[in-house]
């Protein structure tokens, strides 16, 4: 629109002149090398108009002719630019399909035609790498490396590189050299992690988690829990050697994760050393409504040496009263009721949790219960011959990998703080690694019959368990054969399940619910 008014502006002013001309006519001589020329103003005009573009034509038409070898030589260029270009985007396509000779027919255009993208670099030592060259892959890389536009994703292919080959210590310098230039890198970042906590450098480690907090890969509750776990894990190799030194790193843990167990039992432990026992039980009480775990039940157990055995469970029963803790409280209540032979209390902790298929540390509770209060050894065989097929115990577990004790550093990923305290899956367990003695605690119990002969198996179930009645002794018992009681180190099967008869002439085993015991023959 203020286009064409501007243009209808042009107009009326070139009208107002050409009207003002006409009305003011007049007459133009020019006396040149002997020649006169006269002709009208409005003549003369016309002809320095017309001379003025002719003028015009002719210069454009010159500069185009002095153009045409810079045009041809742009009209090339350009068209090696797009032709590379249609090319690295079929080899982009051709190295995300698998289609290796593509690939590298298409990457051999765009190296050819676009020398110094990066694009084309990169295309070149995915290609390599596409069809196992791994010296080409090396090479691309290196030069990739020596420009500043590239040298990241040169670092990068170096670093997968090296860790496809198995070299962890060239990967991590490729990772820490990007991290130096980037810190705010993902990869770099958490490679250099990674690398601090596998060699237990925590100060390097608190650094990197700094940087994480401050380029925001971290958000401040992820911060949190993972400094704790470094605090935890300074703590614990500080216990030993600089007692108070720990104890403050598990003071500085706990505020960052009240529930982390290894630095609450840590903490207690030490206040309870030194008789500071309201503060360390307060500790473990915030800890275990968190978090509960048999550590934390055996610390406020223990918490005043030479206290009587009915003095821990007070204890203990005071800790659950404040915080029940499901399945953990009822196993913390009845190995203390059980040390203070308080078999009934025992009983009934477990009552909830011994129905259908308990756990194994179950099992073997309810063995020491039956032959501690009845003296009852074959009922007690029942119960570990069920915990060998029992469900597994909880334990400190990361990627599959079972641990007895808490780590800071996973083994299989290297990931902070990977450890929770969770039932194992059998599955990743048996595929995974399994540090060494990190069975479930207690172990598996298996009792297996010695006898001459190898004694029928049988397949019904076991009994299961009811309330305990009693019969009055009629006739000595009958005789049975001999039993060992053996750990179990290998996953039980189902054929270890079954229960053995003490005799082969010995009476059937009573039906499931019921208790009843024989002590004599009859």
């Amino acid at each position: 629109m203020l286009r064409m008014i501007f243009w209808f502006a042009v107009l009326v002013v070139l009208a107002g002149v050409v009207a003002w001309l006409a009305d003011r006519p007049g007459d133009i001589a020019i006396n040149w090398l002997g020649y006169q020329i006269e002709t009208s103003l409005a003549l003369a005009l016309l002809v320095l108009v017309v001379v003025l573009a002719a003028l015009g034509l002719l210069w454009s038409l010159l500069g185009r002719l002095l153009n045409i070898p810079g045009a041809m030589t742009g009209y090339v260029r350009n068209r090696r630019r797009r032709r590379g270009h249609e090319a690295l985007s079929r080899g982009i396509v051709a190295v995300a399909g698998g289609d290796r000779d593509a690939a590298r027919r298409h990457s051999d255009v765009a190296a050819r035609l676009l020398p110094r993208e990066p694009l084309a670099r990169l295309l070149e030592a995915q290609t390599a790498q596409l069809r196992g060259d791994h010296a080409r892959v090396e090479r691309v890389f290196a030069e990739m490396l020596a420009e500043p536009e590239t040298e990241l994703v040169a670092l990068r292919g170096l670093y997968g590189r090296s860790r496809q080959a198995g070299n962890e210590a060239r990967a991590r310098e490729f990772a820490i050299r990007a991290y130096r230039r980037e810190p705010g890198l993902d990869w770099a970042s958490e490679a250099v992690l990674k690398g601090h906590a596998a060699d237990r450098d925590w100060p390097a480690v608190l650094a990197v988690l700094d940087t994480q907090r401050r380029s925001k890969r971290l958000d401040e509750e992820a911060f949190r829990r993972q400094r704790g776990v470094v605090l935890a894990a300074q703590a614990l190799e500080a216990e030993a050697a600089d007692a108070d030194a720990a104890r403050d790193l598990a003071g500085k843990a706990l505020k960052l994760d009240p529930g982390l167990v290894p630095a609450a039992a840590l903490a207690a432990r030490i206040d309870f050393a030194r008789g500071y026992l309201k503060r360390g039980l307060k500790l473990v009480e915030k800890a275990w409504a968190v978090h509960p775990h048999p550590d934390l039940a055996q610390a406020y157990g223990h918490a005043r040496p030479g206290e009587s055995t009915r003095d821990r469970l007070g204890r203990i029963r005071s800790l659950l009263a404040l915080s029940p803790g499901g399945e953990e409280g009822a196993v913390a209540l009845a190995r203390a009721a059980i040390e203070a032979h308080d078999w009934k209390t025992a009983r009934e902790a477990l009552a909830e949790h011994v129905s259908g298929r308990p756990r194994a540390r179950l099992c073997v509770l309810m063995a020491e219960i039956e032959e501690g209060e009845f003296g009852d050894k074959g009922r007690a065989r029942e119960w570990l011959a069920r915990a060998v097929a029992a469900p597994r115990d909880p334990a400190w577990v990361a990627e599959g990998f079972v641990s007895e004790r808490w780590r800071p550093v996973s083994p299989v990923t290297g990931e902070l703080g990977a450890f929770a305290w969770k039932v194992p899956l059998d599955s990743l367990s048996l595929m995974g690694p399994v540090e060494e003695a990190a069975q479930p605690s207690p172990p598996l119990i298996e009792a297996k019959p010695v006898s001459p002969q190898p004694q029928p198996r049988r397949s019904e179930p076991l009994p299961e368990p009811g309330p305990p009645t009693r019969k009055a002794a009629a006739a000595p018992p009958k005789p049975v054969a001999a039993t060992v009681i053996e750990p179990v180190t290998a996953a039980p099967s189902d054929a270890a399940a079954s229960r053995q008869p003490d005799d082969p002439g010995a009476d059937p085993a009573p039906e499931s619910g019921s208790w009843t015991r024989k002590l004599a023959g009859g």
